[in-house]
């Protein structure tokens, strides 16, 4: 039964969003204009998913072209950003045409030289005498995208700092995190705040104790992933404990497969699994990860292929809108930005729902996440509301 809680509201919705990767603007700009239009409508636009969130990284990624710094080792007196004012920033120009974007940075590494490797790649840590100046090149970043009229929301001090990748990556302790945030990341920020962790949810209230607790002002709340699973109690009870916080799942994708309608339906219903999961226990917003990839799932420059929500076809002059894409439209639609999320108890393991109040009442949208046809119940005041849902189908009931 799915049972609705008229006394817990989570709050207003903030919205949806997806990244600005290198690999994204890279095949945007290898569309003709009138299909860079399209796509733009598709995202952005008010028929398509809406977006009004995204998310940018500071320097090199797994989804770039190659690797790349801002900063010459040799000569850290010279930072430019000309590698970005190539595909990223004219992207990210044209979306702003669209909507009024609130924007997340991440970076993946520091400069090579500031860490104990000496490389952008395979974790390796900050070092400490570099704190100071590392917090000085991420402000720099931001104020030169701001001369370029993009401005910078929110920004997370490390991607994923729990994880050694093969690509750009870097570790912090949970001690390191906060000394570098607090100290000095909130000496040089001015209207950018700071969103911790960007990590995985598998104990999110634990870090959110850990982070969020006495933090500076500055620090506006948490950014997660999804990767090592949905963990929606953990959620609901970071956003119980930290109620005046904001909590920003920063990144998805599922792992590369070929193009298949039927097959990319099980990743479709794992977003929404996940989106709705996320509505329902606090979040505030949800960026996807990369939002136009080449029929193969890249270009990615370590061979990290993954699928996004469009992506070109096989001649790569137009793209496919997949069933990731229309799941994520379906969403969307059905409870915008600007929504007061009321909670609901869900004990179905195959639904997800999430659910909205307005003037004209509660609607409740659920997801089959299954194959399967499903029957479910919602109880609301006393009463019963039923129905049966397609397998991977949606259906919105209004109370």
């Amino acid at each position: 039964m799915i049972k609705v809680c008229a006394d817990k509201t989570l709050g207003i919705w903030q919205g949806y969003g997806g990244a600005f990767t290198e690999a994204t603007a890279y095949n945007f700009a290898m569309l003709s204009n009138e299909k860079q239009t399209r796509l733009l409508d598709a995202y952005f636009g008010n028929d398509g998913t809406g977006y009004t969130w995204g998310r940018v990284s500071i320097g090199s990624n797994d989804f770039c072209l190659e690797p790349f710094e801002y900063i010459d080792p040799e000569n850290p007196e010279e930072f430019s950003i000309e590698h970005d004012e190539k595909y990223v920033i004219p992207m990210i120009w044209k979306a702003q045409a669209y909507a009024d974007l609130t924007l997340v940075a991440s970076p993946w590494s520091p400069p090579s030289f500031m860490k104990n490797n000496r490389r952008l790649q395979e974790g390796g840590k900050l070092l400490r005498r570099y704190y100071r100046l590392y917090a000085e090149y991420l402000n720099r970043w931001i104020d030169e995208y701001a001369r370029n009229e993009i401005k910078i929301n929110y920004l997370t001090p490390q991607n994923e700092p729990m994880a050694k990748q093969l690509w750009e990556s870097c570790r912090f302790s949970f001690r390191a995190q906060k000394k570098f945030a607090y100290k000095y990341l909130t000496r040089e920020l001015d209207d950018t705040r700071i969103l911790m962790w960007d990590h995985n949810k598998s104990k999110l209230s634990q870090v959110a104790k850990k982070l969020l607790k006495h933090a500076p002002k500055d620090v506006a709340g948490l950014a997660f992933h999804w990767y090592d699973g949905t963990f929606e109690d953990e959620l609901y009870e970071a956003r119980k404990k930290f109620p005046n916080s904001i909590f920003i799942s920063s990144e998805m994708c599922c792992g590369f497969s070929e193009y298949d309608t039927e097959e990319w339906k099980k990743d479709a219903a794992l977003y929404a699994n996940e989106i709705l999961n996320d509505i329902n226990s606090g979040a505030n917003a949800w960026i996807d990860w990369n939002m136009l990839l080449d029929y193969n799932g890249g270009p990615t420059y370590c061979d990290n292929n993954v699928k996004s929500p469009v992506i070109l076809n096989k001649r790569g002059d137009d793209f496919i809108l997949t069933p990731i894409y229309k799941t994520i439209q379906q969403i969307t639609h059905a409870i915008p930005a600007g929504s007061k999320i009321i909670r609901l108890e869900n004990d179905y393991k195959d639904l997800a729902a999430a659910a909205k109040i307005d003037g004209n009442g509660i609607q409740v949208l659920v997801a089959n996440v299954s194959s399967e046809e499903k029957d479910f119940v919602i109880e609301y005041n006393g009463r019963h509301f039923g129905g049966t849902i397609r397998g991977y189908g949606f259906i919105t009931i209004d109370l």
